[in-house]
């Protein structure tokens, strides 16, 4: 009968011994989940802010000083973050003109084709008008009559191209690419 408490005792130890090791197991899973959950909301809140300076571009009237604005925020942002250490995918902005407005029409016959089209609903097939591109060729060098002339025309945002992460919070991601085309607006 000694033999029986004592083997009952020892299996009722070994019991709460197990159950205390599951608690802990319990526990410490517990934390670690509300550690990823912290760690993905601030994930979240940093891909918003990031994405909140880019997304006030992304309206329907843009005005050419404001789209050298963000090519200047784009240029800084792409070499802020790097490829290797922080998996960034660099941002890129694509530009269209309308053939036959006054900007449009400061260009020459060859550049023309890369980076106008006939009509708001032709769509340009090359990807080569970025926007940089643009910047570094006509407006930085252009005539004073070409920069004020690309600074007051109007442009407004086709779309805007989200990466693959998808965060919980706004369900897009980090932006990669922005379209405009330029607009006619008489005003």
């Amino acid at each position: 009968m000694e033999n029986a408490s004592r083997a009952i005792i020892m299996v009722g130890g070994m019991l709460i011994a197990i159950l205390v090791t599951s608690l802990l197991i319990f526990m410490w899973n517990n934390i670690s989940d509300y550690n990823k959950k912290e760690d993905n909301i601030q994930t979240a809140e940093e891909m918003v802010k990031f994405n909140k300076e880019f997304e006030s571009y992304n309206k329907s009237i843009v005005r050419g000083y404001e789209l050298i604005s963000l090519n200047n925020l784009i240029a800084d942002t792409n070499t802020r973050y790097s490829p290797e250490y922080d998996g960034y995918n660099e941002i890129i902005a694509f530009v269209t003109l309308i053939k036959d407005t006054t900007l449009s029409n400061q260009l020459s016959p060859g550049d023309l084709n890369n980076w106008t089209i006939h009509n708001k609903t032709d769509k340009l097939d090359k990807s080569d008008n970025r926007l940089s591109d643009f910047i570094n060729k006509f407006v930085s060098t252009g005539t004073k009559d070409f920069n004020k002339i690309f600074k007051e025309s109007y442009f407004q945002c086709d779309n805007v191209v989200y990466d693959g992460e998808i965060d919980s919070k706004n369900g897009k991601g980090r932006i990669q690419e922005l379209y405009f085309t330029q607009i006619k607006r008489n005003d």
